[in-house]
Protein backbone atom coordinates (compact mmCIF):
# COMPACT_ATOMS: atom_id res chain seq x y z
CA UNK A 1 0.00 0.00 0.00
CA UNK A 2 2.79 2.42 0.94
CA UNK A 3 4.53 1.75 -2.38
CA UNK A 4 1.31 2.39 -4.30
CA UNK A 5 0.77 5.70 -2.48
CA UNK A 6 4.35 6.80 -3.14
CA UNK A 7 3.97 5.86 -6.82
CA UNK A 8 0.81 7.96 -7.10
CA UNK A 9 2.52 10.92 -5.42
CA UNK A 10 5.43 10.75 -7.86
CA UNK A 11 2.99 10.47 -10.76
CA UNK A 12 1.00 13.56 -9.76
CA UNK A 13 4.22 15.49 -9.08
CA UNK A 14 5.37 14.60 -12.59
CA UNK A 15 2.05 15.70 -14.08
CA UNK A 16 2.31 19.06 -12.27
CA UNK A 17 5.89 19.43 -13.50
CA UNK A 18 4.85 18.79 -17.12
CA UNK A 19 1.96 21.24 -16.81
CA UNK A 20 4.40 23.83 -15.53
CA UNK A 21 6.67 23.25 -18.51
CA UNK A 22 3.75 23.64 -20.93
CA UNK A 23 2.78 26.94 -19.33
CA UNK A 24 6.39 28.13 -19.56
CA UNK A 25 6.35 27.56 -23.31
CA UNK A 26 2.88 29.07 -23.71
CA UNK A 27 3.88 32.28 -21.97
CA UNK A 28 7.19 32.80 -23.67
CA UNK A 29 9.43 31.01 -21.18
CA UNK A 30 8.95 33.79 -18.62
CA UNK A 31 7.63 31.54 -15.92
CA UNK A 32 10.26 32.49 -13.40
CA UNK A 33 7.71 35.14 -12.49
CA UNK A 34 5.54 33.98 -9.64
CA UNK A 35 2.46 35.02 -11.62
CA UNK A 36 1.62 37.40 -14.46
CA UNK A 37 -1.49 38.84 -16.05
CA UNK A 38 -2.13 35.86 -18.37
CA UNK A 39 -1.05 33.12 -15.92
CA UNK A 40 -3.02 33.95 -12.80
CA UNK A 41 -5.95 31.56 -12.37
CA UNK A 42 -7.22 32.36 -8.89
CA UNK A 43 -7.37 35.25 -6.47
CA UNK A 44 -7.39 34.55 -2.75
CA UNK A 45 -8.47 37.75 -1.02
CA UNK A 46 -9.11 38.95 2.50
CA UNK A 47 -11.40 41.96 2.19
CA UNK A 48 -11.31 42.63 5.94
CA UNK A 49 -9.44 41.37 8.98
CA UNK A 50 -12.34 42.22 11.29
CA UNK A 51 -14.15 39.22 12.74
CA UNK A 52 -17.06 38.51 15.02
CA UNK A 53 -15.58 35.20 16.21
CA UNK A 54 -12.56 34.20 18.30
CA UNK A 55 -11.35 30.81 17.04
CA UNK A 56 -8.51 29.55 19.29
CA UNK A 57 -6.25 28.42 16.43
CA UNK A 58 -6.64 31.66 14.48
CA UNK A 59 -3.66 33.98 14.25
CA UNK A 60 -5.71 37.11 15.02
CA UNK A 61 -6.10 36.36 18.72
CA UNK A 62 -4.29 34.75 21.66
CA UNK A 63 -5.70 31.22 21.89
CA UNK A 64 -9.28 32.42 21.48
CA UNK A 65 -8.92 35.31 23.92
CA UNK A 66 -7.88 38.90 23.31
CA UNK A 67 -6.88 40.18 19.88
CA UNK A 68 -3.13 40.32 19.27
CA UNK A 69 -1.49 43.73 19.62
CA UNK A 70 0.10 43.28 16.18
CA UNK A 71 -3.31 43.14 14.48
CA UNK A 72 -4.13 46.46 12.80
CA UNK A 73 -7.76 46.42 11.68
CA UNK A 74 -8.41 47.28 8.05
CA UNK A 75 -10.82 46.53 5.22
CA UNK A 76 -11.34 47.22 1.53
CA UNK A 77 -13.58 49.78 -0.10
CA UNK A 78 -15.28 49.44 -3.47
CA UNK A 79 -12.45 51.53 -4.94
CA UNK A 80 -9.88 49.11 -3.50
CA UNK A 81 -11.68 46.22 -5.19
CA UNK A 82 -11.47 48.02 -8.52
CA UNK A 83 -7.68 48.13 -8.13
CA UNK A 84 -7.33 44.48 -7.12
CA UNK A 85 -9.58 42.88 -9.70
CA UNK A 86 -7.72 44.20 -12.73
CA UNK A 87 -9.36 43.18 -16.02
CA UNK A 88 -5.92 42.35 -17.44
CA UNK A 89 -5.98 39.13 -15.40
CA UNK A 90 -7.80 37.41 -18.24
CA UNK A 91 -7.19 33.85 -17.01
CA UNK A 92 -8.77 34.21 -13.57
CA UNK A 93 -11.41 31.53 -13.15
CA UNK A 94 -12.06 31.65 -9.41
CA UNK A 95 -11.94 34.11 -6.51
CA UNK A 96 -11.75 32.92 -2.89
CA UNK A 97 -13.16 35.42 -0.41
CA UNK A 98 -11.56 33.72 2.55
CA UNK A 99 -9.98 35.55 5.43
CA UNK A 100 -6.92 34.37 7.29
CA UNK A 101 -7.71 36.82 10.09
CA UNK A 102 -11.15 38.15 9.18
CA UNK A 103 -14.77 37.33 8.39
CA UNK A 104 -15.55 38.62 4.86
CA UNK A 105 -19.22 39.24 5.67
CA UNK A 106 -18.06 41.76 8.29
CA UNK A 107 -16.73 44.13 5.63
CA UNK A 108 -19.00 47.16 5.29
CA UNK A 109 -18.68 47.17 1.50
CA UNK A 110 -18.85 43.39 1.12
CA UNK A 111 -21.67 43.19 -1.44
CA UNK A 112 -20.25 46.13 -3.40
CA UNK A 113 -16.85 44.41 -3.50
CA UNK A 114 -18.35 41.20 -4.89
CA UNK A 115 -20.37 43.13 -7.43
CA UNK A 116 -17.21 44.94 -8.52
CA UNK A 117 -15.31 41.67 -8.85
CA UNK A 118 -18.08 40.26 -11.02
CA UNK A 119 -18.02 43.31 -13.29
CA UNK A 120 -14.22 43.35 -13.65
CA UNK A 121 -13.70 39.55 -13.95
CA UNK A 122 -17.02 38.22 -15.28
CA UNK A 123 -15.76 34.70 -16.02
CA UNK A 124 -14.59 34.01 -12.46
CA UNK A 125 -16.59 31.99 -9.98
CA UNK A 126 -16.75 33.02 -6.32
CA UNK A 127 -16.12 31.02 -3.15
CA UNK A 128 -17.30 32.91 -0.09
CA UNK A 129 -16.09 31.52 3.27
CA UNK A 130 -17.93 32.51 6.45
CA UNK A 131 -18.77 31.40 9.97
CA UNK A 132 -22.31 32.47 9.10
CA UNK A 133 -22.97 34.20 12.42
CA UNK A 134 -22.92 37.80 11.23
CA UNK A 135 -25.47 39.88 9.28
CA UNK A 136 -29.19 39.21 8.85
CA UNK A 137 -31.05 36.58 6.81
CA UNK A 138 -32.08 39.28 4.31
CA UNK A 139 -28.41 40.20 3.79
CA UNK A 140 -27.57 36.57 3.08
CA UNK A 141 -30.42 36.42 0.59
CA UNK A 142 -28.91 39.47 -1.12
CA UNK A 143 -25.52 37.73 -1.17
CA UNK A 144 -27.11 34.74 -2.90
CA UNK A 145 -28.43 37.16 -5.50
CA UNK A 146 -24.88 38.24 -6.30
CA UNK A 147 -23.56 34.67 -6.38
CA UNK A 148 -25.52 33.25 -9.29
CA UNK A 149 -22.74 32.43 -11.75
CA UNK A 150 -22.36 28.89 -13.09
CA UNK A 151 -20.68 27.21 -16.02
CA UNK A 152 -22.86 24.14 -15.85
CA UNK A 153 -20.58 21.20 -15.05
CA UNK A 154 -21.64 21.00 -11.41
CA UNK A 155 -18.20 21.25 -9.80
CA UNK A 156 -17.08 23.73 -7.16
CA UNK A 157 -14.99 25.84 -9.49
CA UNK A 158 -17.78 25.89 -12.04
CA UNK A 159 -20.36 27.67 -9.92
CA UNK A 160 -20.41 30.22 -7.13
CA UNK A 161 -20.28 28.62 -3.70
CA UNK A 162 -21.05 29.89 -0.20
CA UNK A 163 -18.94 27.98 2.34
CA UNK A 164 -20.24 27.88 5.92
CA UNK A 165 -17.67 26.85 8.54
CA UNK A 166 -19.81 25.06 11.12
CA UNK A 167 -17.86 22.82 13.48
CA UNK A 168 -20.56 20.80 15.17
CA UNK A 169 -24.15 21.39 16.24
CA UNK A 170 -25.84 23.74 18.73
CA UNK A 171 -24.04 22.27 21.75
CA UNK A 172 -20.51 22.10 20.23
CA UNK A 173 -19.99 24.60 17.40
CA UNK A 174 -19.19 27.44 19.81
CA UNK A 175 -16.32 25.51 21.42
CA UNK A 176 -14.12 26.32 18.43
CA UNK A 177 -16.13 29.05 16.67
CA UNK A 178 -16.21 31.12 19.84
CA UNK A 179 -18.63 34.06 20.01
CA UNK A 180 -20.83 32.63 17.23
CA UNK A 181 -24.50 31.69 17.55
CA UNK A 182 -25.64 28.39 16.07
CA UNK A 183 -29.31 29.39 15.69
CA UNK A 184 -28.30 32.54 13.83
CA UNK A 185 -26.00 30.53 11.55
CA UNK A 186 -28.84 28.16 10.66
CA UNK A 187 -31.15 31.09 9.87
CA UNK A 188 -28.56 32.74 7.63
CA UNK A 189 -27.67 29.51 5.83
CA UNK A 190 -31.35 28.76 5.23
CA UNK A 191 -31.89 32.26 3.80
CA UNK A 192 -28.88 31.94 1.51
CA UNK A 193 -29.99 28.55 0.19
CA UNK A 194 -33.65 29.57 -0.15
CA UNK A 195 -32.59 32.55 -2.29
CA UNK A 196 -30.83 30.22 -4.71
CA UNK A 197 -27.33 30.19 -3.24
CA UNK A 198 -25.29 27.02 -3.53
CA UNK A 199 -23.72 26.14 -0.20
CA UNK A 200 -21.14 23.83 1.36
CA UNK A 201 -20.90 22.90 5.04
CA UNK A 202 -17.27 22.73 6.26
CA UNK A 203 -16.89 20.72 9.47
CA UNK A 204 -13.59 21.00 11.38
CA UNK A 205 -13.35 17.79 13.41
CA UNK A 206 -12.18 17.62 17.03
CA UNK A 207 -12.67 15.08 19.79
CA UNK A 208 -15.62 17.05 21.18
CA UNK A 209 -17.60 16.98 17.91
CA UNK A 210 -16.48 13.87 16.01
CA UNK A 211 -19.58 12.00 17.19
CA UNK A 212 -21.72 14.57 15.36
CA UNK A 213 -20.26 14.32 11.86
CA UNK A 214 -22.94 11.98 10.53
CA UNK A 215 -25.77 13.96 12.15
CA UNK A 216 -24.41 17.23 10.74
CA UNK A 217 -24.15 15.68 7.30
CA UNK A 218 -27.79 14.60 7.45
CA UNK A 219 -28.80 18.09 8.54
CA UNK A 220 -26.81 19.61 5.69
CA UNK A 221 -28.64 17.38 3.21
CA UNK A 222 -32.01 18.27 4.73
CA UNK A 223 -31.27 22.00 4.52
CA UNK A 224 -30.21 21.83 0.88
CA UNK A 225 -26.43 22.17 1.17
CA UNK A 226 -24.73 21.01 -2.04
CA UNK A 227 -21.60 19.68 -0.39
CA UNK A 228 -20.29 18.60 3.01
CA UNK A 229 -16.58 18.79 3.73
CA UNK A 230 -14.63 17.30 6.60
CA UNK A 231 -11.72 19.48 7.69
CA UNK A 232 -8.69 17.99 9.45
CA UNK A 233 -6.58 20.66 11.08
CA UNK A 234 -2.81 20.28 11.24
CA UNK A 235 -2.47 23.08 13.80
CA UNK A 236 -2.12 20.75 16.77
CA UNK A 237 1.46 20.41 15.51
CA UNK A 238 2.08 23.99 16.70
CA UNK A 239 0.40 23.71 20.10
CA UNK A 240 2.46 24.94 23.07
CA UNK A 241 0.93 22.08 25.06
CA UNK A 242 1.99 19.30 22.72
CA UNK A 243 0.20 17.61 19.79
CA UNK A 244 -2.61 16.12 21.91
CA UNK A 245 -4.23 19.30 23.19
CA UNK A 246 -4.59 22.99 22.37
CA UNK A 247 -5.36 25.57 25.02
CA UNK A 248 -8.34 27.95 24.88
CA UNK A 249 -7.99 31.17 26.87
CA UNK A 250 -10.20 34.07 27.88
CA UNK A 251 -9.31 37.75 27.48
CA UNK A 252 -7.41 37.71 30.78
CA UNK A 253 -5.15 34.92 29.56
CA UNK A 254 -6.68 32.25 31.78
CA UNK A 255 -7.07 28.76 30.31
CA UNK A 256 -10.76 27.82 30.12
CA UNK A 257 -10.47 24.43 28.44
CA UNK A 258 -8.48 22.46 25.88
CA UNK A 259 -9.26 21.35 22.35
CA UNK A 260 -8.23 17.79 21.56
CA UNK A 261 -7.68 16.09 18.18
CA UNK A 262 -10.24 13.53 17.05
CA UNK A 263 -9.76 9.94 18.20
CA UNK A 264 -11.06 8.34 15.00
CA UNK A 265 -8.24 7.80 12.47
CA UNK A 266 -10.39 8.89 9.52
CA UNK A 267 -10.66 12.38 11.02
CA UNK A 268 -7.01 12.78 11.99
CA UNK A 269 -4.46 14.74 9.97
CA UNK A 270 -1.42 12.50 9.59
CA UNK A 271 0.71 15.41 8.46
CA UNK A 272 1.22 16.26 12.15
CA UNK A 273 3.38 13.16 12.48
CA UNK A 274 5.43 14.19 9.45
CA UNK A 275 5.88 17.65 10.92
CA UNK A 276 7.37 16.29 14.14
CA UNK A 277 9.53 13.91 12.14
CA UNK A 278 10.84 16.87 10.15
CA UNK A 279 11.56 18.76 13.36
CA UNK A 280 13.55 15.84 14.72
CA UNK A 281 15.58 15.64 11.52
CA UNK A 282 16.31 19.35 11.58
CA UNK A 283 14.15 20.32 8.63
CA UNK A 284 12.10 22.75 10.67
CA UNK A 285 14.89 24.30 12.66
CA UNK A 286 16.79 27.48 11.88
CA UNK A 287 18.16 25.79 8.75
CA UNK A 288 15.78 23.61 6.78
CA UNK A 289 17.23 20.79 4.71
CA UNK A 290 14.57 20.05 2.12
CA UNK A 291 15.41 20.66 -1.53
CA UNK A 292 12.00 19.73 -2.94
CA UNK A 293 9.71 22.75 -2.73
CA UNK A 294 6.70 22.51 -5.01
CA UNK A 295 4.58 25.62 -4.47
CA UNK A 296 0.94 24.59 -4.59
CA UNK A 297 -0.23 28.18 -4.90
CA UNK A 298 1.82 28.65 -8.07
CA UNK A 299 1.76 25.25 -9.76
CA UNK A 300 -1.56 23.71 -8.73
CA UNK A 301 -3.83 26.65 -8.00
CA UNK A 302 -2.21 29.43 -10.06
CA UNK A 303 -3.10 31.72 -7.20
CA UNK A 304 -2.04 34.98 -5.51
CA UNK A 305 -3.14 36.43 -2.20
CA UNK A 306 -4.14 40.01 -1.35
CA UNK A 307 -4.66 40.78 2.34
CA UNK A 308 -6.86 43.30 4.12
CA UNK A 309 -4.13 45.96 3.85
CA UNK A 310 -4.05 45.60 0.04
CA UNK A 311 -0.65 43.92 0.17
CA UNK A 312 0.11 41.20 -2.36
CA UNK A 313 1.77 37.94 -1.30
CA UNK A 314 2.34 34.60 -3.02
CA UNK A 315 0.05 32.95 -0.47
CA UNK A 316 -1.90 33.53 2.73
CA UNK A 317 0.75 31.71 4.75
CA UNK A 318 3.55 34.17 3.98
CA UNK A 319 1.17 37.06 4.59
CA UNK A 320 0.18 35.64 7.99
CA UNK A 321 3.83 35.27 8.95
CA UNK A 322 4.30 39.03 8.66
CA UNK A 323 1.82 39.54 11.52
CA UNK A 324 3.58 37.22 13.93
CA UNK A 325 5.99 38.64 16.51
CA UNK A 326 8.05 35.61 17.49
CA UNK A 327 9.37 32.28 16.23
CA UNK A 328 11.95 31.25 13.68
CA UNK A 329 9.50 31.32 10.73
CA UNK A 330 8.46 34.88 11.55
CA UNK A 331 12.09 35.96 11.96
CA UNK A 332 13.02 34.33 8.66
CA UNK A 333 10.17 35.99 6.73
CA UNK A 334 10.97 39.33 8.35
CA UNK A 335 14.63 39.11 7.36
CA UNK A 336 14.15 37.73 3.84
CA UNK A 337 11.12 39.79 2.82
CA UNK A 338 10.12 42.75 5.01
CA UNK A 339 13.58 44.00 5.96
CA UNK A 340 15.04 43.26 2.54
CA UNK A 341 12.36 44.89 0.39
CA UNK A 342 10.58 47.26 2.78
CA UNK A 343 7.05 47.54 4.08
CA UNK A 344 5.24 48.70 0.93
CA UNK A 345 6.95 47.06 -2.07
CA UNK A 346 3.88 44.83 -2.52
CA UNK A 347 1.19 47.35 -1.61
CA UNK A 348 -1.55 48.19 -4.10
CA UNK A 349 -2.01 51.42 -2.15
CA UNK A 350 1.46 52.51 -3.27
CA UNK A 351 2.09 50.64 -6.55
CA UNK A 352 0.06 49.27 -9.44
CA UNK A 353 -0.15 45.63 -10.45
CA UNK A 354 2.47 45.90 -13.18
CA UNK A 355 5.00 47.34 -10.76
CA UNK A 356 4.32 44.64 -8.18
CA UNK A 357 4.52 41.59 -10.44
CA UNK A 358 7.66 43.05 -12.03
CA UNK A 359 9.32 43.55 -8.64
CA UNK A 360 12.47 41.37 -8.39
CA UNK A 361 11.00 39.20 -5.64
CA UNK A 362 7.89 38.27 -7.63
CA UNK A 363 9.58 38.39 -11.03
CA UNK A 364 12.48 36.06 -10.29
CA UNK A 365 13.97 35.78 -6.81
CA UNK A 366 11.12 33.95 -5.06
CA UNK A 367 10.87 31.14 -7.59
CA UNK A 368 14.63 30.81 -7.94
CA UNK A 369 15.01 30.55 -4.16
CA UNK A 370 13.13 27.23 -4.15
CA UNK A 371 16.11 25.60 -5.86
CA UNK A 372 18.44 26.34 -2.94
CA UNK A 373 17.36 25.43 0.60
CA UNK A 374 19.62 28.03 2.17
CA UNK A 375 17.89 30.79 0.16
CA UNK A 376 14.24 29.75 0.38
CA UNK A 377 11.78 30.89 3.03
CA UNK A 378 11.26 28.54 5.96
CA UNK A 379 7.56 29.09 5.33
CA UNK A 380 7.88 27.70 1.80
CA UNK A 381 9.71 24.67 3.15
CA UNK A 382 7.19 24.07 5.93
CA UNK A 383 4.09 24.37 3.78
CA UNK A 384 5.19 23.10 0.35
CA UNK A 385 8.33 21.12 1.12
CA UNK A 386 9.94 18.72 3.59
CA UNK A 387 7.83 15.83 2.29
CA UNK A 388 4.70 17.26 3.92
CA UNK A 389 1.35 18.23 2.48
CA UNK A 390 -0.52 20.22 5.16
CA UNK A 391 -2.78 22.05 2.69
CA UNK A 392 -4.51 19.31 0.71
CA UNK A 393 -4.49 16.92 3.67
CA UNK A 394 -6.89 19.21 5.55
CA UNK A 395 -9.92 18.46 3.40
CA UNK A 396 -12.06 15.41 2.72
CA UNK A 397 -15.30 15.83 0.79
CA UNK A 398 -18.49 14.03 1.67
CA UNK A 399 -20.54 14.47 -1.50
CA UNK A 400 -24.25 14.84 -0.97
CA UNK A 401 -26.58 13.06 -3.42
CA UNK A 402 -27.86 16.34 -4.84
CA UNK A 403 -24.44 17.34 -6.11
CA UNK A 404 -21.64 16.07 -8.31
CA UNK A 405 -17.97 15.64 -7.29
CA UNK A 406 -16.10 18.83 -6.46
CA UNK A 407 -12.52 19.93 -6.85
CA UNK A 408 -10.32 19.81 -3.76
CA UNK A 409 -10.32 23.49 -2.92
CA UNK A 410 -8.79 24.79 0.24
CA UNK A 411 -9.11 27.61 2.62
CA UNK A 412 -7.58 28.33 6.00
CA UNK A 413 -9.01 26.27 8.80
Amino acid sequence: MDLAIKTLRYFFAFVRFKAERVRMVKFGGKFLKYQDFPTLQEFHVEITNRCNAACPMCGRNVFGGREKDSLVLDEWTKEDAEKVFDARFTGVRNILFCGTHGEPASAKACLEILTTARAKLPKATFEFYSNGSVRSPSWWADLAGVMKYEQGRGQARDFDLGVFSIDGLDDTNHLYRRKTNFAKIMENAEAFIAAGGRARWDFLVFKHNEHQVEEAELLAKKMGFRQFRIRKTSRFAHSPDGPLKYRVQNNAGEIEYYLEPPTKPEYQNRQIEKFHEAVEKGRMGETALTNSILCLYKTRFGRMYVNAHMKVYPCCFVSSDTFMTSGNVWADTKARVTEKYGEVFNSLKHFNWQEIIDHPWFAKELVESWKKPEESLLRCQRTCGAGMNPIISQSQDRLLPIDKPSHQLTGPS
